[in-house]
């Protein structure tokens, strides 16, 4: 009887990942014909997890080279494709057997996306997307290269000069760069001794440069990151290299990092003109100018990264710049210029992209209540959002009782009472009750954040604004019909306005929330 022909193998390598593991092998069910597994010394239970998913496991010493351990599985691989994930991915349920249909394809290569959780549960909300080769041709001549992180382009395109990859929409979900899964694994230290070794072998090698200022980034140690950053973009022909962006982008929060705002500004600036369609060159760039003062020009450029949008296929991005993330901080620009049509716009752009996010809502809430424009919130959500259930109008009433704005929250839910019928006005009624009495909260007050929660990072933000208009404006506060403030020319910008300029941007750009 002639055997099935194996389409995709699924070819890993691994040391103990019992906790990971089910859950990467649960999702390639059904795609994948065959899987193999490199052990290189697990003394947990992962040898057995692998068996009982049907896997062939192959002992194998660790010799520091990731490109020689996944080769040993590769030479046992029988199916015409060869797709390869760690134990810390998982394909996505919704896109993952469209590989399938690409493996018909007349193709060499398939990019999938990439998309990094960086947060500390497992929402993707915050990290970072990029195309990787993940998926490629079986053939005897097609092997890794690099004892860390390994490449196979180069061997593709030896074995067939004219190879086609496409880009798929495939996507896997990497829980590696959490930062529990980093420290229990001891990542970043077990990166950096095989980068440092890399890098003595060929210091002039751009990839291991790039490479091991990105662990010193991560490593907190933005110095050495930015000097790597450097040393690989002074190399020859840096200009053609796929990750050439990512190098810019890298360099710029490195410099960012280290609070150099001018220069942050400068090279993101020239890297923006350089990569004129890369969103996060022009966001990055709004950033610096607006801890540079220059307001009116970061608006610009954060204007310029939404105009953009997502980042086109080809880049490595992070989730969000372009669309909800860039709305937010042009929000907080916008809050510093004094310019209320502009952080109302901005911060219902940041829920038109992303409607199940609260900072944005909190940020316009509080800011109109300050203006003394709170009589129109609840009409100005009620024209911009649609809720249809009574969970999410109670979501977003909560939020605005949160933000000391309960009589906009009554109009609000009033409002809905009489749109959604009869059975839903009983529930807001009574909900309008319990705000009365003070026994309501917002979601994100109900369950503590990692970190600072949004509510407290809102209200000190507050106060820098109310400190921030006695120093610029000629009133004592806001007035309330606010005229858009024009900012004064950078050289003329007092300091102590700059000061607090900078606190009104916390965490990079009021985004990320960090303890």
């Amino acid at each position: 009887m002639v055997k099935p022909r194996k389409l995709i193998s699924l070819c890993m390598i691994v040391k103990d990942e019992e906790l990971h593991l089910p859950r990467c092998l649960t999702s390639v069910q059904g795609i994948v014909d065959e899987i193999i597994v490199v052990d290189t010394g697990s003394t947990d239970q992962t040898v057995a997890i692998a068996e009982r998913y049907g896997a062939r496991v192959v002992l194998a010493e660790w010799e520091h080279d990731f490109a020689k351990a996944r080769n040993t599985g590769l030479a046992l691989a029988q199916g015409d494709w060869i797709l390869f994930l760690d134990a810390d991915e998982e394909l996505d349920t919704h896109t993952g057997k469209q590989l399938l249909a690409e493996a018909c394809q007349p193709v060499q290569g398939l990019f999938l996306q990439i998309w990094n959780v960086t947060g500390a549960n497992d929402d993707e909300r915050g990290g970072t997307v990029h195309p990787v080769l993940r998926m490629f041709r079986n053939d005897d001549l097609v092997r890794f290269e690099g004892s860390i992180h390994e490449q196979i382009a180069a061997s593709l395109l030896r074995r067939w000069p004219r190879a086609v990859f496409q880009l798929t929409d495939t996507k896997i979900i990497h829980y590696g760069y959490r930062q529990d899964i980093v420290t229990q694994k001891n990542k970043l230290q077990r990166n950096m001794e095989l980068l440092e070794r890399a890098v003595q072998k060929e210091p002039d090698n751009s990839f291991h440069q790039y490479n091991i200022g990105v662990e010193y980034l991560r490593a907190g140690m933005p110095s050495k990151a930015l000097e790597a950053f450097r040393s690989a973009r002074q190399q020859q022909g840096f200009e053609q290299l796929s990750y050439a962006h990512l190098v810019v982008k890298y360099e710029v929060r490195s410099l960012l990092s280290l609070s150099q705002w001018a220069e942050a500004a400068d090279i993101a600036r020239l890297g923006a003109a350089q990569f004129s369609d890369y969103p996060d060159l022009h966001h990055y760039h709004a950033l610096a100018l607006a801890q540079c003062g220059q307001l009116h020009a970061a608006v610009s450029s954060a204007a310029a990264a939404l105009g953009i949008g997502a980042a086109p296929p080809q880049y490595h991005t992070e989730d969000g710049i372009g669309t909800y993330r860039t709305s937010y901080m042009l929000g907080r620009l916008k809050e510093v210029q004094l310019d209320t049509q502009g952080v109302v716009q901005a911060y219902i752009a940041a829920l038109r992209f992303h409607p199940t996010l609260t900072p944005p809502l909190y940020r316009l809430c509080r800011y109109l209540r300050i203006a003394g424009e709170e009589a129109r919130i609840a009409s100005i959500l009620a024209a911009q959002l649609a809720c249809r259930s009574e969970e999410a109008v109670i979501k977003v009433a909560a939020i605005m009782s949160a933000s000391g704005c309960l009589q906009a929250a009554k109009a609000w839910v009033s409002w809905h009472a009489v749109q959604l019928g009869s059975e839903a006005a009983e529930v807001l009624a009574r909900w309008t009750k319990q705000a009365e009495h003070g026994a309501v909260k917002a979601e994100d007050e109900q369950q503590e954040e990692p970190g600072e929660r949004y509510a407290d990072l809102c209200e000190r933000a507050d106060r820098h604004l109310e400190r921030l208009q006695l120093v610029l404006s000629p009133d004592t506060g806001m007035r309330q019909n606010v005229v858009p403030f024009v900012s004064p020319p950078a050289e003329t910008f007092p300091v102590k306005a700059l000061a607090m300029i900078r606190l009104l941007l916390p965490c990079e750009e009021g985004w990320r929330i960090r303890g």
